[in-house]
């Protein structure tokens, strides 16, 4: 007897494993944030006003409004920012990032509002850290939910009485016009320095509500000035602590941020080392390729930091046995003493082992991603026409010659399967001609295409061809010969 599911179409069946998806990961998380929320809620009314006024048969009411709206706030947060992250591999991993920088935050706002001034609210301080390591939207929507709980606290807040309530308004819109400036106008692949002037510059927006704001109240004695200086001066605080809050949770969530990245790609890491001295061929092989790769994710607009990295650290697992590789070959070749399903076995396991040591030495999951699918489920060519060479009768199966997968499941991960592809090929047989060349490019993606191992990640063709152009004029400037100097006869 068939089931539901199995009359409706593939597209729904994918909405159904995504919403299924989005309630298992959201119940892996909210219950610990809905805990933790309630302690930052607890902390908020002792910042704002008499704790225990607050817990009163008079406020009671009050007070568990602001208990429920946070609850709820965070609630939307975190179910936004599954949605919203830009790398959707990681959901649980982006939705407590979210959730820790927005208690930091909070704690940060509430703190500086009572101890220096209601306009000393860093809300910024989420912004840059979340563009840095999430992405904009990420950033946007935790800053917007930061802002709400704000406002629900010092509403609640008897240290700010009604009085007060256009500047505690006014502070609130002023710091999020800060933050919002820092998300749409820092690019979060700039240089350190870069990226901490081009936030100096983009949250000095927040001071123009501030300005205008307390105009428009009719104050223009000096408290003008000291509105504006808190404001501006929070912001400069946030940027002044975001650099170590970065460092500190790109280590504890392993997330691979430009800082990181060119960390990974400096040639004295330790992995790199090891490559370099025990598979010399595999370590040469790999620096080509991630330029190639760096030059293509640049082209179509992924990030060549990570290309590069990934490049460099895809084929760490040939150092189990680096001598059963051709480039780390020098005139012994083992495989000539085994048959070809103990060879290909060889082969094919760098990508296992890859994916065990680059964990071992915890490496951002982006990268041991690229490990284990750079190679995706294609055959090992060269060892199964030697094993139908060699089997007398009968047919033997593709599959079992083939590399365990998975499929490229990001556009990196592809880019590097045609990099790397590429790369190897051309070492064995570089075209004379440029018209050669060119075809020889041409074919090995488009091979790849025909194999199916673009199907799971969302590459298109137009990026498939301008990634052939790309190596095609890139590839002959790295992996160029020299020019052979004759000497004349006398």
């Amino acid at each position: 007897m068939k089931k539901k599911t199995d009359y409706l179409t593939t597209a729904e069946k994918t909405k159904i494993a995504k919403r299924r998806k989005f309630a298992v990961d959201f119940a892996k998380v909210y219950p610990g944030c809905f805990i933790a929320t309630g302690l930052l809620t607890v902390f908020a009314i002792f910042m704002t006003g008499d704790f225990t006024a607050a817990f009163t048969s008079e406020r009671a009411a009050a007070t568990a409004g602001v208990f429920v709206l946070n609850e709820v706030l965070v609630g939307f947060m975190i179910a936004s920012t599954h949605a919203a992250a830009e790398d959707r591999r990681f959901p649980v991993r982006n939705m407590l990032l979210s959730f820790v920088m927005l208690a930091v935050a909070y704690m940060a706002c509430l703190t500086t509002s009572r101890f220096l001034n209601i306009f000393a609210l860093p809300m910024c301080l989420v912004a840059l850290v979340l563009t840095e390591l999430s992405g904009r939207r990420t950033s946007s929507v935790t800053s917007l939910v930061l802002a709400a709980m704000l406002c629900v606290v010092f509403i609640h807040g008897e240290r700010y009485p009604d009085t007060m309530l256009p500047e505690v308004i006014l502070s609130v819109v002023g710091n999020f016009t800060a933050a919002l400036a820092a998300t749409m106008l820092v690019d979060k692949h700039l240089a350190r320095l870069p990226f901490v002037l081009a936030a100096l510059g983009a949250t000095a927006l927040g001071i123009v509500p501030v300005f205008a704001g307390t105009l428009v109240m009719g104050d223009i004695s000096l408290a003008l000035l000291f509105n504006v200086l808190w404001s501006y001066g929070a912001s400069v605080g946030a940027v002044l602590v975001f650099m170590p809050i970065v460092a500190v949770l790109e280590g504890v969530f392993n997330i691979a941020d430009d800082f990181r990245l060119n960390e990974l790609t400096n040639l004295n890491q330790p992995l790199l080392k090891r490559l370099a001295s025990e598979a010399p061929g595999t370590f040469n092989h790999s620096l080509v390729v991630g330029n190639l790769s760096e030059a293509c994710a640049g082209a179509i607009g992924e990030n060549p930091h990570m290309a590069r990295a990934a490049a460099y650290y895809h084929d760490i697992g040939k150092l189990k046995a680096p001598i059963y590789f051709s480039e780390n070959q020098s005139g012994y070749n083992p495989h000539d003493e085994l048959i070809p399903e103990v060879s290909v076995s060889m082969i094919t396991s760098h990508t296992v082992f890859g994916e065990i040591l680059a964990k071992q030495y915890r490496l951002p999951p982006e990268i041991v991603a690229v490990c284990k699918e750079h190679h995706g489920t294609s055959p090992v060519g060269y060892f199964y026409r030697k094993a139908l060479n060699l089997k007398e009768e009968g047919d033997l199966s593709v599959s079992n010659y083939t590399y365990p997968g998975p499929k490229p499941q990001t556009k990196i991960a592809a880019i590097v399967m045609i990099a790397d592809t590429v790369e190897a090929a051309c070492r064995a047989y570089m075209p004379d001609s440029q018209e050669g060349f060119e075809e020889r490019v041409n074919k090995l993606v488009d091979e790849k295409l025909q194999l199916g191992q673009f199907d799971e990640c969302p590459i298109t063709m137009h990026d498939l061809n301008v990634i052939k152009t790309t190596i095609i004029e890139t590839l002959p400037q790295v992996q160029h010969g020299r020019v052979s100097y004759e000497k004349k006869k006398a």
